[in-house]
């Protein structure tokens, strides 16, 4: 089993150019040929001018042809060039393609069949050219689903203008873009905690040094001088020193369940996306909440692993995990989390998501539980989302085994931040006022 560290991949504006030289000539009109053969035989037998004049008329037609497609399609240029950057479901994406003639002719008919994979992105045209003539467009469209997509390749097909001859070339060159999903947000989940030190705001007070200062106190003898405050003691005219305060976990992993055999439903109404959508959320949540937080899944025969950090960078590490990630596994959810367990510190706080009616997750979880890893499961009711069997019995069990069982069903209501690809850096600098919208 592999494993997959996500490197906060970015879009970035690059230029695909079309090669040049023929890829394929074809013949339209064969009927012409066999008619040019006819007329050779006729012409020679009857040695008639007019046979003659047909012959050579016909002949010169089907030479310039073949000469004039051949010389157009080795003189076009096709450059598409990817505008937009970091984009989220429902951004739109934008491309700039420029298609240069440098022949002599002109290209009366040129088809461009794009074999994008972005769902709803369409770029193939028909377009003309003079000669030495270029023409820009953009194409923009928005996208309507997370994932890796491709943008590209392209074929570009040329004729001459009686329709005899055709040229076709492929560009091969092609732009990669990551559709994050969405940030959700969802109420704010309560976490088992453990008693690690930390920066999470706390009313436990510690002699270790962290990130979170609660307060200030006078100077004592056997303080270190590394804590003392400065600018507070410059203006109080006497030696103060910072007081820091114990987190209640070292961090918290978020472990998602994509084994397909337990999915159901279709499209943004599936347990798979209603489980990237609480994934985003509490990333959001713990993130917001200067919490150290990792994400761990097993999909495509590859575990992706995010390590536990803090920070704004961590979120979109998640997000696009989460981009990339696809409910296709084979593995059982209590199997995955029992292989990804070693990565778990003591401490450590788990937030497990599954539709899975199985009770051997939260058998997994209560192991977890007595090596002082603090679990919390997030049930997602498959029955409700379509023909799968309902897992509303796993509260009995939670209970008995002091496993806190969070349920979701179908038609929980989600807000979106806007966190889109165009505002992304203004969305960064004025994070802790997130504008919202409501979704189902």
């Amino acid at each position: 089993m592999s494993t997959r560290r996500p490197l906060m991949l970015t879009n970035k504006g690059s230029r695909a150019r079309a090669a040049q030289g023929i890829t394929e000539v074809s013949l339209h009109r064969p009927s012409l040929v066999v008619f040019f053969g006819i007329l050779i035989v006729v012409a020679l037998v009857t040695t008639s001018p007019i046979a003659y004049w047909l012959l050579y008329a016909l002949g010169s037609v089907i030479a310039a042809s073949y000469f004039w497609t051949r010389h157009t399609a080795s003189r076009l240029k096709l450059y598409r060039q990817l505008r937009t950057q970091n984009l989220s479901v429902n951004d739109e994406v934008e491309e700039q393609f420029e298609l240069i003639n440098d022949s002599h002719l002109p290209v009366l008919l040129v088809e461009i069949e794009d074999h994008s994979d972005l769902p709803g992105y369409q770029a193939s045209m028909v377009e003309s050219l003079g000669a030495h003539q270029s023409k820009r467009w953009r194409c923009t469209r928005r996208t309507l689903r997370r994932g890796l997509f491709r943008l590209g390749p392209t074929d570009i097909r040329v004729g001459d203008p009686f329709g005899i001859f055709s040229s076709s070339q492929r560009v091969d060159d092609y732009n990669t873009i990551v559709v994050y999903p969405p940030v959700s947000i969802m109420p704010d989940v309560t976490i088992p905690n453990g008693m690690m030190i930390g920066t999470s705001q706390s009313s436990i007070r510690t002699q270790e040094i962290t990130s979170d200062v609660r307060s200030l106190r006078d100077f004592q003898t056997g303080d270190p001088l590394r804590r003392i405050h400065w600018p507070s003691t410059a203006r109080r005219g006497q030696l103060l020193v910072k007081e820091f305060d114990v987190e209640s976990s070292t961090s918290v992993w978020i472990a998602l369940d994509l084994d397909g055999s337990v999915q159901a439903g279709e499209g943004e109404a599936s347990t798979e996306e209603y489980a990237v959508k609480i994934v985003s959320s509490i990333g959001h949540q713990f993130v917001r909440d200067n919490r150290a937080v990792g994400f761990t899944a097993f999909s495509r025969g590859t575990r992706y692993v995010v390590e536990p950090q803090k920070g704004l960078k961590q979120l979109w590490r998640i997000l696009e995990a989460l981009a990339l990630v696809k409910a296709s596994s084979e593995v059982p959810f209590d199997q995955f989390l029992r292989s990804a367990q070693h990565g778990f510190d003591r401490g450590t706080s788990l937030v497990a998501i599954s539709p899975s009616s199985s009770q051997l997750w939260i058998k997994t979880l209560t192991e977890f539980a007595h090596k002082s890893i603090h679990p919390l499961a997030i049930a997602i009711d498959a029955s409700s989302f379509g023909n799968q069997p309902s897992n509303t019995h796993l509260q009995a069990q939670g209970a008995n085994s002091g496993i806190r069982i969070v349920p979701i069903t179908k038609g929980m209501n989600f807000e979106t931040l806007e966190a889109t690809g165009y505002v992304r850096k203004d969305f960064e600098r004025s994070y802790h006022q997130p504008r919202s919208t409501t979704q189902k």
